[in-house]
């Protein structure tokens, strides 16, 4: 069997489908009443759409993208980072220079087996930021 140097068949996240998502996610974020910070990012962690919602609290602009960063990265929760153990979740942040948390609220979006992008919210509870993303992400994959 002959090693294959080029990979073809990578699905990948488009920029239509980005906002697909965030619009998902602001609406139901909305039908909360939570003002959230949400951000889509490609298989490698590059931001493809962000949206901080009127009211949402600036300090969580980052968050929202390490999460979306984290969950692509790492093709895991982010609430599955280290096992849910807080200090091993930390040492993994500082050893990424902070792009990986442990936080709740980033999931990967993940099809036909590849993950091909993530996505982060932050500026509700870990609950609240983890149900705005799981329906950005049902949005675009029907999960």
């Amino acid at each position: 069997m002959e090693e294959a140097w080029i990979v073809r068949e990578r699905l990948a996240l488009s920029c239509k489908g980005s906002h697909v998502a965030l619009h998902a996610a602001e609406k139901n974020a909305t039908e909360m009443g939570v003002p959230m910070c949400i951000a889509i990012v490609d298989a490698g962690g590059d931001l493809l759409a962000f949206s901080r919602m009127d009211g949402a609290r600036p300090g969580s602009i980052e968050i929202a993208i390490t999460k979306a960063r984290s969950a692509a990265r790492r093709r895991r929760a982010t609430s599955d980072e280290a096992g849910g153990e807080m200090l091993a979740a930390v040492r993994i942040s500082l050893a990424s220079q902070l792009n990986v948390t442990g936080i709740s609220g980033g999931l990967p979006i993940v099809v036909e087996g590849q993950t091909i992008g993530g996505i982060g919210v932050s500026s509700g509870t870990s609950d609240e930021d983890t149900v705005v993303a799981k329906a950005g992400l049902a949005a675009l994959v029907g999960a």
